[in-house]
């Protein structure tokens, strides 16, 4: 059985070794999320699966909330014996974030399907070859926003 990873003993290995503080969030059924900024993530991703024994990314999911129009939020939803994510708010206009699969590959998968859906550039990898959509689509990421759409 995998025993779960302590939120205080994440955000002192992440405030020690990626030299950054944790904004915590309680969340649904014991799980958090901890809010981070862009330069953030791969330090922090570094220290969660250097550090923790097993952890698991279980997917990294973007929403757009309406109140909201101009930024998206990514998360990325961790299980380590229960629960955690990051959080990471982006401009819609210049949404970026580094990829994160020099330290999980499996994260190839996720990053394509935002990068497709929402228009995130992902850097510091090759590239995002589309993946759901058509080959012929071409009306852009169709999660965004219609003012995003519409100009």
């Amino acid at each position: 059985m995998v025993t779960p990873i302590k939120l205080e003993d994440l955000c002192a290995e992440i405030k020690t070794n990626a030299g950054c503080q944790c904004e915590v969030y309680d969340g649904v059924h014991g799980d958090h999320t901890l809010s981070i900024t862009p330069d953030q993530l791969k330090p922090v991703i570094d220290v969660i699966f250097k550090t923790f024994d097993y952890c698991h990314l279980s997917a990294i999911t973007v929403q757009q909330r309406k109140n909201q129009p101009d930024e998206i939020e990514v998360f990325y939803n961790f299980w380590s014996g229960s629960g955690f994510s990051l959080l990471l708010r982006l401009p819609m206009k210049s949404a970026k974030l580094p990829s994160i699969i020099s330290t999980i590959p499996g994260a190839d998968f996720y990053e394509r399907e935002a990068a497709e859906m929402f228009g995130i550039e992902f850097t510091g990898r090759d590239e995002t070859p589309p993946l759901l959509l058509p080959d012929e689509w071409d009306q852009g990421p169709p999660f965004i926003g219609e003012k995003e759409k519409n100009g």
